[in-house]
């Protein structure tokens, strides 16, 4: 098992330096796989019907991966359940109604730039990675910097926005969106509005995924962190 040590994150940016020591997770083993628990609800535009949802998902690290599984509810009744899934480089998304029909069923390249920008923005749960070879980083100022990941041929690349306490309180970084006829490159944000203990390691535990349109923003995910264990 590998310790997060004040050694291994000295040559980080600063803020990403003084966020890690915030959370307490320096002196902590680096974990090599993660598995939590969410809940909230989500949309797929401004005019449609929030959906509850509850979620599982699991990390992997090395090689940068996860698997979410969501149920979808209605007046607390399932409708359906929503996979995502990065593995070995290659992103997918399926949704299926009534446990029959599939209404959606999407894979390629731009699934795969979207899903590993996912993996980056979630390391919000796992920050002891942003210290380990997985994670480049370019500083920008005190309160900001740039990590970037690999996976292959594949990269992606997004600013950390942090507090003066060093919380993580925003993502931002251009990732395909699916506009019905195709994928489109839009800027893509995830505002954080609470941090919560866990194990005595502080992580982001609200906060929304938002595209920002010329039209106007469109928040269409809000999610609440409700448990997670590591594995070393």
């Amino acid at each position: 098992m590998r310790v997060l040590s004040e050694e291994s994150i000295a040559e980080l940016p600063q803020p990403v330096q003084r966020s890690l020591r915030h959370s307490g997770i320096v002196g902590r083993n680096i974990p090599t796989a993660v598995r939590l628990r969410q809940e909230g609800q989500i949309r797929k535009g401004p005019d449609s019907r929030w959906l509850r949802f509850t979620a599982q998902e699991e990390y992997t690290l090395d090689p940068p991966g996860f698997h979410w599984r969501a149920a979808l509810k209605i007046a607390g009744l399932t409708l359906g359940h929503a996979t995502d899934s990065l593995l070995d480089g290659q992103g997918r998304m399926r949704v299926r109604l009534l446990g029959l029909l599939t209404v959606v069923d999407e894979a390629g390249p731009e699934m795969d730039q979207g899903t590993l920008m996912r993996w980056l923005n979630e390391t919000m749960w796992f920050p002891a990675v942003w210290a380990t070879s997985a994670v480049v980083w370019e500083p920008i100022d005190e309160m900001s910097a740039v990590a970037s990941v690999s996976t292959g041929d594949l990269s992606v690349r997004a600013e950390f926005r942090f507090d003066n306490d060093g919380r993580l309180i925003d993502f931002r970084a251009d990732r395909y969106r699916d506009i019905g006829s195709g994928f489109e490159m839009t800027p893509w944000s995830t505002p954080l509005t609470e941090h919560s203990l866990f194990d005595g390691i502080e992580l982001p535990s609200s906060g929304s995924a938002v595209w920002i349109l010329e039209e106007g923003d469109l928040e269409y995910i809000q999610i609440r962190l409700r448990e997670i264990q590591y594995s070393y």
